[in-house]
C-alpha cells in the first residue's frame, strides 16, 4: 500500500517537473519572439540572442554561425559583429558537425563528446553538444546553432523543441531583416544617383537660361515678335524642366525621408498653404468645420494638402470656383476630403491619375507627379486615397491618416 503511494507521489512528482519545465520553455520562445520581432538590424538580432542564452543554464555555451553570401562558408557571429576577418567554416567538410547540419538541414545531438570522434571543437570542457539548423519557410538553411554542455547526454527533447522553434523565428527575422537592408542600401544608391543627375541636368539648364538672357539683352532692339515670343518661350521650357527635376527629386525622397514629429495645427497648415499657392479671387477656399491637430511630420502633412489644393486651382474653369476642405473622425483614422467644382475627372482615369508620369492634361505646369506624390506620402500615414469625380461638375479626393501615432504620444503623456 506504502508502495503505491510513494509510486503515485513519483508520478505526481514528475508531471510536476515535466509541466514546469515546458513552462519554462514556452516563456524562453515568447521572450524570444517579443524581442527579436522589435529587432531592427542583424546585429540587434544577434545581440539578442546570445544575452538570452548567456543567462540560460541550458543554452548559455552557445556559438551562432550563419551562411555568407555565397552560401559556402558558416561565419561564426560574435561581438564585434563588425570585424571582416570572422572565423569559417567550409560547408563541404565532411567531418564537421556544423557543416554536415548546414548541408543536410538536420539536427545533430552528441550524448557523449568524448566517444565522438567527428566532433566540432571538442574539448575538456565539454561533454555533449547539439547543432540545430536555422531554417526559413522553405527549409533553406540560414545558418546554424551550436550549443554545448558539461553534462554528457544533457540535451533531450524538449531542448530540440525549443531550440527549433527559435531557430525558425530568427531564420525568419533575419531573411526579412536582409531583404530590408538590401532596399535601404538601393534607396541610398537611388538618392545619390538621383542628387547627381538631379545638378548634373540643372546645370547646364542654367547655363542655357544664363545664355537665353544674353541674347535677350544683347538683341532688345533686333528681334520681331516672334523671335521674342519664342525665346520667352524657351525660358517657360527650362523652367519646367527644373521644376519637373525638383519633382522627381521630391518623389524619390518620400519613402526613406524623415523629419521630427511635432503637433501640426491643420487649421494654421492651410493659412501657410494659401500663401504659397496662388488662389484667384474667382476661387474661394472654405474649411466649414475646424480641423484637427495631428502630432506627425509638417513637411508630408503640408505637401498632401499643398499638392491637392493646387490642383483644385489648376483644373477648376468655372466662374466661380469653389475648393472646401473637410474631415471626419473613425476608430482607426482621420479622414479628408478636398472638394472642388472643376473640370471633373472621367471615370476610367481616376485609378491612372495616382501613377507616375500619369497626366490627363498637357499644360505647362502638369508632370504627372503631385498626385503621385499625395499617395506616397498618404500610403507613409498608412492611409488610403480615392476620388469621386465627374466631368464638368468637380471633383473631391479622400484621403485617410491613421490616427496609431496620435495614440502612443497621448500614452506617452
Amino acid at each position: 500500500m506504502y508502495g503505491n503511494e510513494n509510486l503515485n507521489i513519483e508520478i505526481q512528482n514528475k508531471l510536476i517537473e515535466e509541466l514546469t519545465l515546458s513552462n519554462s520553455e514556452l516563456k524562453l520562445i515568447n521572450s524570444f519572439a517579443k524581442d527579436i520581432l522589435e529587432s531592427n538590424t542583424i546585429q540587434d538580432i544577434l545581440n539578442t540572442i546570445l544575452k538570452k542564452f548567456e543567462f540560460h543554464n541550458s543554452y548559455k555555451y552557445c556559438s551562432i554561425y550563419l551562411l555568407d553570401d555565397s552560401k559556402n562558408n558558416l561565419i561564426l557571429e560574435e561581438p564585434p559583429f563588425f570585424v571582416k576577418n570572422k572565423k569559417s567554416i567550409s560547408i563541404t567538410q565532411q567531418n564537421n558537425l556544423l557543416a554536415i547540419v548546414a548541408n543536410t538541414g538536420k539536427h545533430k545531438i552528441i550524448g557523449d563528446l568524448t566517444k565522438d570522434i567527428g566532433s566540432h571543437n571538442k574539448t575538456n570542457n565539454y561533454n555533449s553538444q547539439i547543432v540545430i539548423p536555422m531554417l526559413n519557410k522553405v527549409n533553406e538553411v540560414v545558418g546554424v546553432f551550436d550549443f554545448k554542455h558539461p553534462e554528457k547526454n544533457y540535451f533531450k527533447k524538449n531542448h530540440l523543441d525549443t531550440l527549433s522553434t527559435i531557430a525558425s523565428l530568427i531564420a525568419a527575422k533575419i531573411i526579412q531583416t536582409k531583404d530590408v537592408e538590401k532596399i535601404k542600401k538601393y534607396q541610398k544608391q537611388l538618392e545619390d544617383y538621383v542628387h547627381v543627375v538631379s545638378h548634373d541636368l540643372k546645370s547646364p539648364l542654367r547655363s542655357i537660361n544664363a545664355l537665353i538672357s544674353w541674347i535677350k539683352e544683347d538683341n532688345q532692339d533686333n528681334f520681331n515678335e516672334t523671335t521674342l515670343t519664342n525665346i520667352n518661350l524657351i525660358d517657360d521650357i527650362l523652367l519646367q524642366m527644373e521644376n519637373l527635376i525638383a519633382s522627381i527629386l521630391n518623389y524619390t525622397k518620400i519613402d526613406y525621408e524623415k523629419s521630427k514629429k511635432v503637433d501640426v495645427d491643420l487649421n494654421l497648415l492651410i493659412h501657410d498653404i494659401k500663401k504659397v499657392v496662388y488662389i484667384p479671387q474667382n476661387i474661394s477656399l472654405k474649411i466649414p468645420n475646424k480641423l484637427p491637430i495631428l502630432y506627425s511630420e509638417k513637411t508630408k502633412i503640408f505637401q498632401i494638402f499643398q499638392n491637392l489644393i493646387s490642383n483644385a486651382v489648376k483644373y477648376n474653369d468655372k466662374e466661380k470656383g469653389e475648393i472646401v476642405i473637410t474631415f471626419i473622425e473613425t476608430n482607426s483614422h482621420y479622414q479628408f476630403s478636398v472638394k472642388d467644382n472643376g473640370i471633373g475627372i472621367n471615370e476610367k482615369y481616376h485609378n491612372k491619375i495616382f501613377e507616375i508620369f500619369q497626366s490627363l492634361e498637357t499644360t505647362k505646369n502638369s508632370f504627372g507627379i503631385g498626385l503621385s506624390i499625395v499617395k506616397k506620402q498618404v500610403n507613409w500615414f498608412h492611409g488610403e486615397i480615392w476620388l469621386e469625380s465627374k466631368e464638368n461638375i468637380g471633383s473631391t479626393f479622400f484621403f485617410t491618416i491613421k490616427k496609431e501615432e496620435q495614440k502612443n504620444k497621448k500614452q506617452l503623456q
